[in-house]
């Protein structure tokens, strides 16, 4: 019998080798991710917790949809601050919901990018009755 031939296009398994490089976890490069990506899961997460409510925009009289958190983002190397404005439910204890949309930022931000969130403040950007449903209307016959 004879022994398979191999050429350079034919992969020749090598018993006992090392992982490559590219293989290791140090070896496969970095992960970069932009202040817009933090900035709209903080917003994301600001608009998911219990007590914040989204709001109509308006301008010059005319309604452009609605508009929930805003945030703006700073930092550097592994650190961001955080700048928030948020509308809340009326009424609603105003510390209390800060405090979760606060831990509910924090927590998203760090689990999600692997940034550590260095400051993290909080403005209450207006306070508005949550839309339910439509009070029945009477009508006269």
């Amino acid at each position: 019998m004879s022994t398979p031939s191999s050429d350079a296009t034919t992969p020749v398994p090598v018993v006992g080798s090392t992982p490559a490089a590219d293989d290791e976890p140090g070896g496969r490069g970095s992960l970069d991710i932009s202040f817009g990506v933090v900035r709209r899961i903080a917003e994301h997460a600001a608009d998911s917790t219990e007590g914040t409510v989204r709001t109509e925009r308006r301008v010059a009289g005319l309604g452009f949809g609605e508009a929930g958190a805003s945030a703006k983002v700073s930092g550097y190397g592994d650190q961001v601050d955080l700048r928030l404005e948020v509308p809340l439910a009326y009424p609603a204890p105003i510390a209390l919901t800060v405090d979760a949309v606060r831990g509910n930022v924090r927590e998203r931000v760090q689990t999600l990018t692997g940034y550590a969130v260095r400051s993290l403040d909080v403005s209450v950007s207006a306070l508005s009755v949550p839309a339910g449903p439509a009070a029945p209307t009477s009508r006269v016959q």
